[in-house]
């Protein structure tokens, strides 16, 4: 019997199965020239394109930066086609059939976005109808340019493009397991 607050079985199955992937993309990425000398593999973030997003069942919210199309296009091509293989082997979904490759950097309980839009609304003196937005899954952290002064001034200070430096990707299972995996 297993005790309680351990991972099921299937849980460590899928992290072997997802450390074998990862480890076999590593390789061939070594090989093929897509790493430097030095550990990882750089990306770049959008700062500017900042978004909130929240989960499918709206029970957290994110603060996500898109990674650039490059950097995108990189992940899309060696890391997840794999990663993808493993999750439809366990009855998941694939990673990103639709969406934007983002880095999260922050996450708080519960859906903020109506929230936020109530406070922008009341801020710029907006009259639209509200009520959806339960049903919005993401919106810009900055307002569009021209909705608000400060916004327009904030994004200018803004770096175009901040380069970082990958070199795990992060496996977490609740509080029950969690799991880093070098690139």
């Amino acid at each position: 019997a297993r005790r309680h607050g351990q991972p099921a079985p299937s849980v460590d199955s899928f992290l072997a199965d997802i450390t074998s992937s990862v480890s076999s993309i590593h390789s061939a990425a070594r090989r093929h020239g897509h790493y430097s000398s030095h550990k990882g593999k750089t990306i770049h973030l959008r700062p500017h394109n900042a978004t909130i997003f929240v989960n499918d069942n709206q029970t957290r919210s994110f603060l996500s930066i898109p990674v650039s199309d490059e950097s995108s296009r990189w992940a899309k091509r060696l890391l997840l086609p794999s990663i993808d293989a493993t999750m439809l082997r366990f009855g998941q979904k694939a990673y990103y059939d639709e969406g934007i490759m983002h880095v999260s950097i922050a996450s708080v309980k519960g859906n903020m976005i109506p929230i936020i839009l109530k406070k922008r609304r009341r801020k710029d003196l907006m009259h639209t109808a509200s009520g959806n937005e339960s049903k919005i899954s993401s919106i810009p952290l900055f307002q569009s340019p021209g909705c608000h002064q400060l916004a327009d001034e904030t994004r200018r200070c803004i770096p175009e493009s901040i380069p970082i430096r990958l070199d795990r990707i992060q496996c977490d299972f609740g509080k029950v397991k969690n799991m880093a995996l070098p690139l």
